[in-house]
């Protein structure tokens, strides 16, 4: 059993139900854990099997250690924390059967390796997320794994979505003509970005590229020739970014 802590998530599935709870299996440790009737929902639960049923996967978060089994909650991992934590689990099971596809009886070798050095397939596959196929050599694998791998990584990175509100005021003699000519130039509707008017003196720009990176510098792109024009045509501009 590895060391949880208090407040850690793990993807659990449960093993049995019981009158006052649930026994699941945290595979990632190695152990089973208990999960009280009142910690199954954040609505009350008058019986375990309208909530869970053997084989169910959910995901927990960490309230008590035990010598050999802990207590945990489902009730209090937030819907962030929810997601975050099913991706990660689907990523390494995906790796994970990726490996065995491609090296077959060596695969829980190389995948001990990696863990060995990362801890886990997620942190692996963050890792060569970020700094490509220079951060595979020293595994030694063959072309097609890699190909593979960044295949695989390519199709499910995240993807960010930027949203900013735009603030286009004209008080000069080209009123509105001016605004359109800002805003329905070059900074017209493209496959990756889009400029729609929410109300006077409201714009939204929303940017959504093939990855973060270039999301990133195409946002700033745009408003950084937006904020140039307007000042060339005597328009007042502004903007915020909204939150997610």
């Amino acid at each position: 059993m590895e060391n949880p802590n208090l407040g850690d998530i793990y993807v659990c599935t449960v093993k049995k139900l019981l009158q006052h709870g649930i026994i699941v299996e945290v595979s990632e440790l190695n152990v089973e854990g208990f999960v009280h009737i009142s910690e199954l929902s954040k609505r009350w639960v008058k019986d375990v099997k309208t909530v869970a049923k053997e084989g169910d996967r959910i995901v927990c978060k960490v309230l008590k250690l035990g010598p050999q089994s802990i207590e945990l909650s489902a009730k209090r991992v937030t819907d962030n924390e929810k997601k975050q934590a099913l991706r990660i689990w689907s990523i390494e099971n995906r790796l994970e059967k990726l490996f065995e596809k491609r090296l077959g009886s060596t695969a829980q070798i190389m995948i001990s390796k990696i863990k060995g050095r990362y801890h886990n397939l997620y942190s692996f596959y963050s890792d060569v997320s970020k700094k490509g196929e220079p951060s595979l050599s020293d595994f030694k694998l063959n072309k097609e794994t890699i190909g593979d791998i960044l295949d695989f990584i390519e199709k499910t990175k995240r993807r960010i979505t930027i949203r900013t509100e735009l603030t286009v005021e004209n008080f000069g003699e080209s009123g509105v003509d001016g605004i359109k000519t800002l805003l329905c130039g070059k900074y017209a509707k493209k496959e990756y970005y889009s400029i729609k008017y929410i109300k006077a003196p409201h714009y939204l720009l929303t940017v959504n590229a093939d990855d973060t990176k270039k999301t990133l510098s195409e946002n700033k792109r745009i408003l950084d020739g937006l904020e140039k024009e307007s000042k060339a045509l005597g328009i007042k501009f502004s903007y915020k970014e909204l939150k997610k």
